[in-house]
């Protein structure tokens, strides 16, 4: 039996200079986690990490913590197949031309720039406007010769999972981000691509998702759980 636990990040530094890097909550997030663990659980095989440095920080903070209390937690390897979609280009690169096409995603647009960030209206504009672009990114409507698509994006998860999921009798963490995460549940339960972006869009930072395999396809033990 593989247990392998997918880790989103803490929470990022949404609305700062630099997305990119924990806020003070995700540190003690990512810090909070590696205590729990560290009692749960005997220490994993391996723990790999995304490139992001958001992905990179929580493992770090996640390990250091666990170490703290005598867990014998190995040092993170950077995996490159774990990084995040490219949400923030489609959006800037795409949303002006797409919401010239529909009025509803215009109307959205509007209220984002005239509610304050933190509002009830700010936040359902910005949750319209992410689904909406990345249902259309699904469907190839935001394309760029340097973007990822979606099928690319998810293919690469897949490849990165798909030899860990393979080590048989080993216990994996895999720190990434929410979009990894909702390719693991579609692997999990054999859903369509559509739904491994959905179940991005509810991931919560700091998560564990659980994938188990005794050598044939995984199948889903736990999702989005704190």
């Amino acid at each position: 039996m593989t247990t392998l636990l997918l880790i989103r990040h803490g929470q990022a530094s949404l609305g700062a200079a630099d997305y990119d890097v924990l806020s003070p909550l995700g540190v003690l997030q990512a810090q909070r986690l590696g205590e729990h663990l560290a009692a749960m659980i005997d220490p994993p095989d391996l723990i790999v990490s995304g490139p992001r440095r958001r992905q990179q920080g929580t493992a770090s903070h996640l390990v250091a913590a666990a170490r703290t209390l005598g867990a014998d937690f190995p040092d993170p390897e950077l995996r490159p197949e774990f990084d995040e979609y490219p949400a923030l280009e489609i959006v800037q690169g795409h949303l002006q031309r797409l919401a010239a096409e529909d009025p509803i995603l215009a109307a959205h647009t509007q209220a984002l720039l005239e509610h304050p960030a933190g509002s009830h209206t700010h936040r359902r504009a910005f949750e319209h406007i992410f689904q909406t672009m990345m249902r259309h990114w699904h469907d190839e409507r935001v394309l760029a010769p340097d973007l990822e698509t979606n099928t690319e994006f998810q293919a690469r998860v897949v490849r990165g999972l798909q030899p860990l999921l393979a080590a048989r009798g080993r216990t994996i963490l895999v720190v990434t981000s929410a979009g990894p995460c909702g390719v693991g549940v579609r692997m999990g339960l054999g859903l369509d691509p559509w739904a491994a972006l959905q179940a991005s869009f509810v991931v919560r930072n700091s998560s564990i998702t659980e994938l188990q395999s005794r050598g044939g396809p995984p199948y889903l033990t736990m999702f989005n759980a704190l």
